[in-house]
């Protein structure tokens, strides 16, 4: 077993009776990564993390951390601490005497117990707080010194359950970039669970993507983003237009026809497609781009791609515009432009034109 891996887990399932929460999952978690395991509620992602805390046993399957088999070992002989998302503050005791509370079960010496949390509230920026009591401070506060409780016992791994869901949304866009940048100082591995798709790109090193106890894809935030593996992982991570088509060609380059029998190229295919079968284009909105029927060129280069279509719907979100587009076969597709245009007429409702795209961001995912 490779110890270069902060954490292994190696095909590991958990079944609560017949429900199998955790169908064999494999994942490899290097040291000093930020990891998330992203996915809807009842995905299996916190089922997971719990199982590496020790707070859940595998039905089978191995977990190892630094390359050491957990087994049965029970969570507070395991090299990793919690966050959870109630912070888990005793109220009737200081900031300090939260922070030093695990050190202090453990008999570590007083003056080294001052030495560490006074280096932990630094570390959390909230140095010179020590005497307060938890309901004297912000949600923000609380959670960084939930932080600063699980960092003081400097263990290998660090586990997040959704830590920032408690927060308001501006509070918990400005603790993602807070806790990206302290993982980092520290160095420790983190695995994070959320159900956030954009805290997961924000914050991540690499994402696995879960669905009903599966995962479905792992990856860098781009790759999960601009390469979906499959039709689950496009439509979860941000807004995709799924357009209706069937496979003409796979190679030497990938061809698709539309209901309306107009064929459009695209960049990548999902493993398993064969001539014939029906099949989706999958498309982000912002890959896309409005013509005038006018403006479209008499010769459009074999990488545009385009559909005719008419607006149906506009709505301003202030960078950009949501523009639905009804196609010819009915379907409706978005297409989001940013609101850049100076001295030019917005699209209205009722208007013919065409959508365009560069084939190569264009990807066709099983039906």
């Amino acid at each position: 077993m490779n110890d270069a891996y902060a954490v292994e887990l190696r095909d590991v399932v958990k079944q609560f009776g017949d429900v199998i929460a955790v169908n064999h999952v494999s994942l490899q978690i290097k040291d000093g990564e930020f990891f998330s395991l992203l996915g809807p509620s009842g995905c299996g992602k916190t089922t997971t993390l719990r199982m590496i805390a020790g707070f859940e046993m595998p039905t089978s399957g191995a977990i190892f951390i630094h390359g050491e088999q957990q087994g049965y070992r029970p969570p507070n002989k395991r090299p990793v601490n919690t966050v959870f998302q109630n912070y888990a503050l005793f109220p009737h005791m200081t900031v300090a005497e939260n922070i030093a509370f695990g050190m202090e079960m453990r008999q570590v010496p007083k003056d080294e117990i001052q030495r560490r949390v006074d280096e932990a509230l630094a570390m959390v920026r909230l140095a010179g707080m020590g005497n307060r009591k938890p309901k004297q401070l912000s949600g923000g506060q609380q959670q960084r010194i939930a932080l600063a409780r699980a960092l003081v016992n400097r263990p290998e791994v660090l586990l997040l359950d959704e830590p920032l869901g408690a927060l308001d949304l501006k509070l918990r866009k400005a603790m993602q970039i807070e806790l990206k940048a302290l993982q980092e100082e520290v160095g420790i591995t983190f695995i994070y669970v959320t159900h956030d798709q954009e805290e997961a790109l924000t914050m991540s090193d690499r994402i696995a993507v879960m669905n009903n106890g599966v995962v479905h894809q792992v990856g860098d935030p781009e790759s999960i983003y601009e390469h979906p593996a499959d039709r689950f992982v496009a439509d979860f991570i941000g807004e995709t237009n799924f357009i209706p088509v069937r496979v003409v060609s796979l190679s030497p380059e990938i061809v698709v026809a539309l209901d309306t029998g107009q064929q459009v190229v695209a960049g990548w295919a999902e493993e398993g497609l064969s001539v014939g079968d029906k099949a989706v284009l999958s498309i982000r909105p912002e890959k896309m781009d409005l013509l005038e029927p006018k403006e479209m060129p008499k010769s459009p280069s074999q990488q545009m791609a385009y559909v005719k279509g008419k607006v149906t719907h506009l709505v301003y979100v202030g960078a950009d515009t949501r523009h639905t587009v009804v196609l010819g076969d009915g379907s409706e597709i978005v297409v989001r432009l940013q609101n850049s245009y100076i001295g030019e007429e917005p699209w209205e409702i009722g208007e013919e034109t065409i959508v365009t795209w560069n084939a190569a961001h264009a990807r066709i995912l099983k039906e």
